[in-house]
């Protein structure tokens, strides 16, 4: 049954513009996502870059390890953030001009963090570097979940699916950002601890999973 949210009477051409929004913000989001895959794949050590001094390609990767780890980690991160707005975008019916300012501030707040992932790379683990990461990971996903929770309120999502998905859809974002804001205080140990810190990812979806099973029992 769906949520009993109050419904805002819309005119016909509201609602057909405000579908069209959802189509416009889809196309604009994934073109973002693409950019900021391409972003990454643009640090990477080049083996034509004339400062190194390499003679194989195996040596070049060896000695950029920690790059290299650096740039997978945000590259799941985005993955992670770009399968989750398709989620999210895959059980709306239409759009609005507030949903989609919140969709895009998500956006901002990805490219923000590969800002401060070039920091990281850059001075090698500098702790306001992976603090600001921490921040903007943290910020992205609650701009996600704030976005989600406001396009149930204003009955913007697809008549197909129930109050207990959308709240199992809002539980399962929930992860990522909580992780981020709890790997904050961990910046000041190193990389090494704050990469290790996200690993609280794992007991956070268990206790949210917990939770959501809390709410709604299986019958």
């Amino acid at each position: 049954m769906k949520s009993p949210f109050k419904k805002k009477n819309q005119t016909k051409a509201s609602l057909q513009r405000n579908k069209m929004l959802l189509k416009s913000l889809t196309i604009v989001v994934n073109v973002l996502y693409a950019l900021m895959i391409f972003e990454l794949f643009l640090i990477l050590p080049r083996p034509d870059d004339p400062e190194l001094q390499y003679i194989s390609l195996e040596q070049i990767y060896s000695d950029n390890l920690m790059v290299l780890l650096v740039i997978l980690v945000g590259l799941i991160m985005i993955v992670i953030y770009w399968i989750q707005f398709h989620k999210l975008v895959g059980n709306l019916q239409r759009s609005s001009p507030v949903h989609a300012s919140l969709s895009l501030f998500q956006m901002v707040f990805l490219m923000i963090y590969l800002y401060f992932l070039r920091f990281d790379m850059e001075y090698d683990g500098l702790t306001l570097a992976l603090q600001m990461e921490s921040i903007f990971l943290a910020l992205a996903g609650f701009a996600g979940a704030i976005a989600w929770s406001y396009a149930r309120r204003n009955n913007l999502t697809s008549a197909e699916i129930d109050e207990k998905e959308e709240v199992s859809i809002l539980y399962s974002i929930l992860p990522e950002p909580l992780a981020a804001l709890f790997s904050l205080p961990f910046a000041i140990y190193g990389p090494d601890i704050w990469t290790l810190s996200f690993l609280v990812i794992i007991p956070i979806g268990m206790f949210l999973n917990w939770r959501k099973k809390k709410l709604y029992p299986e019958t």
